[in-house]
């Protein structure tokens, strides 16, 4: 059995694609220490709104979709404040610890041949899911709050369809 049969070496191709899952990971934590989230895109005023906000749900019917404030909590973790990373998004330092696991595991398999956590696949692969279905319950409860308090028909009106509807009818 060769080394990268059991586990301890990382083959030439897959060399690659850690490479380039390492630079997709320093690219999402280089965007956060940059202060994204304070990036104006021209033109987002007259659509939806929401001066600030890419999120293409949002702008389109004024609700949030289950990753709003990941962005903002990223360069709140970024800058050391963790209680508005906390605010803007629960799941973002679980979500920012897992983006720099991934760097590091990534980048040493990348630039060393070997996998420093060899038996950490199975954390990866139980860990996104987990975190997809626990930012979906979060955007329910969030949803349902913006329904019962009235906030999501205000959110509706202001948003790129409601202002459609209402000039359309």
């Amino acid at each position: 059995m060769t080394a990268t049969e059991a586990g301890s070496g990382v083959s030439r191709g897959d060399r690659a694609g850690h490479a380039v899952t390492a630079a997709l990971a320093a690219a999402v934590i280089a965007a956060s220490f940059l202060g994204v989230d304070r990036w104006r895109v021209p033109g987002l005023e007259s659509i939806g709104g929401e001066g600030t906000s890419i999120c293409m749900l949002k702008r389109m019917t004024g609700l949030p979709c289950p990753t709003c404030g990941l962005t903002r909590s990223f360069c709140d973790i970024s800058r050391g404040r963790w209680g508005e990373a906390v605010g803007h998004h629960p799941l973002g330092p679980a979500l920012y610890a897992l983006v720099l696991f991934v760097l590091v595991r990534s980048a040493a398999a990348a630039v060393a041949g070997r996998r420093p956590f060899s038996r950490t696949a199975r954390f990866l692969l139980w860990s996104v899911p987990l975190l997809v279905a626990a930012a979906a319950v979060m955007w329910a409860v969030r949803v349902a709050g913006m329904f019962s308090s009235g906030a999501a028909a205000e959110a509706w009106r202001a948003s790129l369809l409601g202002r459609l509807f209402a000039a359309a009818g």
